[in-house]
């Protein structure tokens, strides 16, 4: 398949992104590709969907990203990701209400490159974060992630393979006066009294990203799934897809240079 043929597979599959309110979707990757240091990219990425099930409603996600890179093998990022849910028809009884959520988080790691003008790019990163979750329930979360990675980048194209291990604990459960039996017909509350808030969940999440365009700007699609390695029983969503933008700050300024 060539490249720009899988480009508009995955965008078309990124407008088909469907699901209900849940508790955890995963946010979107975020893949630098360093070369050398000097660096610092910008990424704007959002999806958008309708939910087609007995649960009808829109979703809504987006992701800011920035990455810098203040010496050669070195690299920093940070994330900023939302997502909203809104019913059609709300019925809280059954769970079907509006939510909201965000997360911020950084992390650090390395990278290698090797190459000329397609460059080989093994990397990995560290972080950390926090979060909101409002919603038939309320309550914070916080994950810490292991990112390693390998891609090709070039100043046309760019396409990377990411397996994230995140590892996400959630606290100050606030029920908001919903009986214990609606918190395990949701899965929030096991028969035997543990509550989602009392244990951690793992999750592996693999991800594909693409990007094709000039220098400083790109068009970015990318593909995020989620499997739980812990057992988990409340809802999730296993998929993320998003398109959006990436800017190379130093090509920018080196363009503006060259004018």
């Amino acid at each position: 398949m060539k490249p720009v043929h899988f480009l508009y597979a995955l965008f078309i599959l990124s407008g088909c992104s469907s699901c209900s309110r849940y508790y955890y979707k995963p946010n979107a990757v975020n893949t630098p590709l360093f070369t050398e240091g000097g660096q610092a990219h910008l990424n704007a990425a959002a999806s958008f969907g309708s939910v087609n099930d007995e649960n009808k409603g829109n979703t809504s996600f987006v992701d800011l990203q920035g990455s810098v890179s203040p010496v050669n093998h070195l690299g920093i990022i940070a994330n900023y990701s939302t997502y909203s849910y809104t019913a059609d028809q709300p019925d809280a009884e059954s769970g079907n209400v509006d939510g909201r959520a965000h997360i911020l988080e950084a992390g650090a790691g390395g990278y290698y490159a090797k190459g000329k003008k397609f460059k080989m790019v093994v990397d990995g990163y560290v972080g950390y974060g926090g979060g909101m979750i409002k919603s038939d329930v309320d309550m914070k979360l916080r994950r810490l992630f292991f990112q390693p990675g390998i891609g090709v980048h070039s100043p046309s194209f760019d396409a990377a393979f990411n397996l994230r291990i995140s590892n996400v604990k959630y606290s100050d459960f606030n029920a908001k006066g919903r009986s214990n039996d609606y918190l395990i017909q949701q899965n929030l509350l096991t028969s035997d009294g543990v509550r989602i808030d009392d244990k951690s969940y793992t999750f592996a999440e693999p991800s594909f990203t693409i990007r094709a365009g000039y220098r400083f700007a790109k068009v970015q699609l990318q593909m995020v799934l989620a499997q739980d390695i812990t057992t988990v029983r409340w809802h999730y969503n296993a998929a993320r897809f998003s398109a959006g933008f990436y800017f190379s700050l130093e090509d920018m300024l080196q363009k503006n240079r060259e004018k």
